[in-house]
């Protein structure tokens, strides 16, 4: 174990004194100070620290990503292509602590930087809003999955007259997607003088509560909507004269399981129940939820260290850098277009592909683009713990002690 501290030692050194860490400081540091004058909000004071926090972390985590990409990317295959690798392995250093020392190099100065900006955004950015409340747990109603929905009006769906034959010829794996998808976003109506209700777990000790409901009516036109949320004891009025996100508060202490939501007003009200109504209780302070936030674009950065070192064990500099930054961009795009263009029924040959090839990125890629805490943080929605530590031990620990063993094993036969 000595040999990888040894390494990474070495490895620590070498991105100081090549000004790296120092470039990276800088970049970092500017791009802090910058986004406040660079962002515009929506001329509320709430809005623009949330796009500022946003911005200002959310660009440092990107310009740390795309540049520890670069670097571990060369990291291993210049030292091979120099012929300076056989010189370190032949110490002897197993090829493991080679590459492991290599990752917890970049992942080191990547937290500095990141770090750095953190506490640069405390002391220099105003966010008084962001630091006096506490942040919230969000709570979505307890239903079953897309997809166990989908299985579930599978066969009625098939069966139905109204469905067309080429549907039915479908793929069941494609039936299934394209219901799954249909479920998240189902709209459930609450007409006038009726009343609703979704079923929520609150945590035992809960003793205050809002509810944050995204609005919409039947035609999408600026009409008043009117009506009375309820849980147990706790009440609150909904008065909203356009489509927005919108929190109301409980007054009174929640009890049960039950919110209901009654509409006293005349028109018809829409929300998507998966997507449109949540729960949110209040948990601790911003800066835990910094911390929080922290660990895992640590734990991100750590995994995209290990992806760049062990393609530079297999590949040349060159293909490698490539090969690493396309993954970026997969992994940032392919959910938006999987969103916007979930359909392959109606779709030609090349779009199908183009279609399973964004799929099988989401499905790669899914540690890495699954997870937005800046986006968390910057909403006052708490950064759960049990995901942290989740984070933490799979792209921080787990995968890139997988990925340095693949790369450990590709050394020797690249000599």
């Amino acid at each position: 174990m000595s040999s990888c501290w040894r390494i990474f030692w070495l490895e620590l050194l070498s991105l100081v004194r090549g000004k790296t860490f120092a470039l990276l400081l800088i970049a970092a540091g500017s791009w802090t100070l910058l986004a406040p004058h660079l962002v515009r909000g929506d001329g509320t004071v709430e809005g623009a620290q949330e796009l500022v926090l946003k911005y200002a972390l959310g660009g440092v985590a990107v310009i740390l990503a795309v540049s520890i990409l670069v670097a571990g990317a060369g990291s291993i295959a210049c030292e091979r292509e120099t012929h300076r690798l056989q010189l370190t392995i032949v110490r002897p250093v197993a090829s493991f602590f080679v590459v492991l020392g290599r990752i917890l190099a970049l992942s080191a100065v990547s937290a500095l930087v990141l770090a750095a900006s953190a506490l640069l955004y405390l002391v220099a950015v105003p966010h008084s809003s962001l630091s006096a409340e506490p942040c919230s747990h969000v709570l979505k109603p307890v239903m079953p999955s897309p997809r166990e929905e989908a299985e579930s009006v599978y066969d009625a769906f098939i069966n139905e007259p109204e469905t067309p034959a080429e549907i039915r010829r479908a793929p069941k794996e494609v039936i299934l997607r394209l219901l799954a998808q249909r479920a998240l976003d189902r709209y459930q109506s609450v007409v006038p003088d009726s009343t609703e209700s979704w079923r929520f777990k609150l945590p035992p000790d809960c003793r205050e509560a809002s509810v944050r409901l995204r609005l919409a009516n039947l035609y999408g036109q600026r009409r008043h909507i009117s009506g009375r949320l309820s849980m147990g004891g706790a009440t609150a009025t909904v008065e909203n004269i356009t489509q927005a996100i919108c929190e109301f508060r409980l007054e009174g202490r929640p009890e049960g399981e039950e919110l209901k939501l009654a509409n006293t007003g005349k028109d018809a009200m829409l929300l998507r129940p998966r997507k449109d109504i949540q729960i949110l209780v209040p948990a601790d302070g911003f800066m835990a939820n910094l911390l929080r936030a922290y660990l895992q674009l640590v734990s991100l950065l750590t995994l995209m260290a290990a992806f760049s070192v062990a393609l530079s064990a297999f590949l040349g500099r060159p293909v490698a850098v490539f090969v690493a930054v396309v993954t970026l961009v997969l992994a940032e795009m392919s959910p938006s277009v999987i969103e916007q263009y979930p359909d392959e029924l109606e779709t030609d040959r090349v779009d199908a592909i183009g279609l399973f090839l964004s799929r099988l990125a989401v499905e790669a890629t899914h540690p890495v683009s699954a997870v937005n805490p800046v986006e968390k943080l910057a909403e006052k929605e708490c950064v759960e713990w049990r995901e942290t530590v989740k984070v933490l031990a799979m792209d921080a620990v787990l995968l890139p002690i997988m990925l340095a063993l693949l790369a450990a094993l590709a050394i020797p036969r690249k000599q």
